[in-house]
């Protein structure tokens, strides 16, 4: 009786703001069914707004169709509260069909990501289903392995660490890096592969305003560019995007002479 109340007054819901939608966007009447179910994750008028005018055309999916694989995706892992978001972000996941998902969701498990991470890959990432998977994604990871460096049995490890490398340029990005790395602090190409296994995100983190601003920190205390290294290697996974220098680094760095001595 409850989950029959429940129904009534999200159908009532659903059609109040289908109709404000309709005023304002001109929605098709055949996209009501959608729209019913879309409110059952809690979109609101701005993410119905914010997915048409992103991409009009995912409303054109059916909503047994869009059902099969948003459940598929709840099926692996993603959690129903990271469903709004990731439609917001995302609304082309509506159209991509099951045969697409379920290969990408193979190419994660190829790499080593344990099936308890998916969905948050998924979550984090979801624009990586528009990927071709052989086009794209091997290659990405071919050259993550042959070019950068980072061993087979670690890439699904940095993945997980960073799902966004799979659907950002890392080859500009990891050149530039490691040229600035091996310039500024004479780091071997090893110590820049440690850095990035344990924390690929520094391949997105700004040169001048997030890397440069910490090893300045570092000399201005004293430690020589030798130990600098050192300590970048040992934590770099508390380097944050941001120019201040972040609590969470200096408490890191305190531990780390800590236990250095």
């Amino acid at each position: 009786m409850i989950d029959l109340f429940s129904q009534l007054k999200n159908e009532s819901i659903s059609r109040s703001l289908f109709q404000k939608l309709q005023e304002e966007y001109d929605f098709d009447d055949k996209w009501l069914p959608l729209i019913d179910y879309l409110c059952t994750f809690g979109l609101k008028e701005s993410h119905f707004t914010n997915m048409y005018e992103r991409h009009m055309a995912c409303f054109q999916i059916s909503q047994a169709s869009a059902e099969e694989r948003l459940e598929f995706l709840l099926s692996v892992g993603v959690k129903s509260k990271d469903m709004k978001r990731m439609l917001v972000r995302q609304p082309q996941i509506l159209e991509y069909t099951l045969s697409n998902l379920k290969s990408h969701v193979a190419f994660l498990v190829g790499i080593g990501v344990p099936s308890a991470r998916i969905g948050q890959i998924i979550s984090a990432a979801p624009s990586f289903f528009s990927y071709s998977v052989e086009q794209s994604l091997k290659p990405t990871i071919r050259y993550l392995i042959e070019e950068v460096g980072i061993e087979e049995s670690d890439v699904g490890k940095v993945v997980q660490l960073s799902p966004q490398i799979l659907v950002q340029r890392i080859d500009s990005a990891w050149k530039s890096r490691f040229l600035f790395l091996s310039k500024e602090l004479g780091a071997p190409k090893d110590n820049i592969v440690k850095m990035v296994t344990k924390h690929p995100q520094l391949l997105h983190y700004s040169i001048e305003d997030g890397i440069l601003p910490r090893i300045n920190f570092l000399r201005s205390i004293g430690m020589r560019d030798t130990d600098v290294l050192k300590v970048l290697t040992s934590l770099t996974q508390v380097l944050p995007h941001s120019s201040s220098l972040s609590f969470s680094f200096l408490f890191c760095f305190y531990k780390y002479l800590h236990c250095s001595m």
